[in-house]
């Protein structure tokens, strides 16, 4: 398999990578390439069997609330770059990397393909689940074979630590790791989210590049399975060995109440069940960091 990956250095991209290391690949990162940069996007040559896209500026809500529109003009640049790159080199399939932000905030619902789509986002992700969308739909209209996969909460070892960049079990990890008696949380704690480890994830990834044909589909990439933060954060403080006064914070910062993705279609394109237990993955995620 002759693949082009863009955000090569990123945390999602390594792993895929990873996963696959007999296939031949092409790195594409800021290091070497501008994806905001027409030109430089452009210059890149070659054919390839699949394209995979894991760029992107992003993080956490932290994230959001600080850089605003700026996440949805600068991943809108981006992401038409990289679709006029991909119509230019005609892979046989495009693999783009997304996330459950594209989903309408609806309580207590498992979510499923069908509900994407619309323009109504939760406010703590509406640039987020702006940009997601669009490259969506521009990659509808490239006249080439894709997958859009929808990731749910992937964690593991390597994950974004900084209370910027994470997202809630690296955050929790860095809060915990700092904290001696004390330890104060953003939100309540009570949102119920599914947590899918990050080999499981590049795993499905691969699967999914060596379909024979391209669903031309969004899929949910995801355990399917409710957890709380405080059930998260409970494992990784046992995890810790540490005795710590938990002090919740506002619900305003819970983010949408609920938000659980169905993983049938996963299921039935590709023959994948997720292999780690939450357990085992948060124990694995936190000795990699205290090492």
């Amino acid at each position: 398999m002759k693949a082009l990956i863009l955000g090569a250095t990123g945390w999602i991209g390594k792993n895929i990578m990873s996963q696959r290391p007999n296939w031949q690949w092409t790195e594409v990162s800021t290091k070497n390439c501008n994806l905001e940069n027409f030109r430089e996007t452009n210059a890149i040559e070659d054919k390839y069997d699949i394209v995979i896209h894991t760029a992107g500026f992003y993080g956490g809500l932290p994230f959001n609330r600080k850089h605003g529109i700026e996440i949805l003009f600068k991943n809108t640049v981006m992401n038409v770059n990289v679709c006029r790159l991909v119509k230019k080199i005609q892979p046989r399939k495009f693999i783009m990397i997304g996330s459950a932000c594209l989903y309408p905030p609806l309580d207590n619902k498992l979510l499923d393909e069908s509900m994407i789509g619309g323009r109504v986002f939760h406010p703590s992700v509406e640039y987020s689940g702006l940009a997601k969308l669009h490259l969506y739909e521009l990659a509808r209209s490239l006249g080439v074979g894709f997958e859009y996969l929808v990731v749910s909460n992937a964690y593991g070892p390597g994950e974004h630590l900084s209370p910027e960049k994470s997202h809630i079990v690296g955050s929790l990890i860095g809060k915990i790791k700092k904290a001696t008696n004390r330890l104060e949380m953003m939100g309540t704690g009570a949102g119920v989210r599914d947590y899918i480890y990050i080999t499981d994830v590049a795993e499905a990834v691969c699967k999914y590049a060596e379909l024979d044909h391209a669903t031309n589909s969004c899929s949910n990439i995801s355990n399917s399975k409710e957890s709380t933060a405080k059930q998260i954060l409970s494992t990784l403080i046992k995890c810790s060995g540490k005795n710590l006064e938990i002090v919740w914070g506002d619900p305003k910062d819970d983010g949408v109440s609920y938000k659980v993705l169905d993983n049938k279609k996963m299921r039935n394109d590709i023959g994948y069940e997720p292999a780690v237990r939450l357990d085992q993955g948060l124990q694995r995620t936190w000795q990699h960091f205290i090492k």
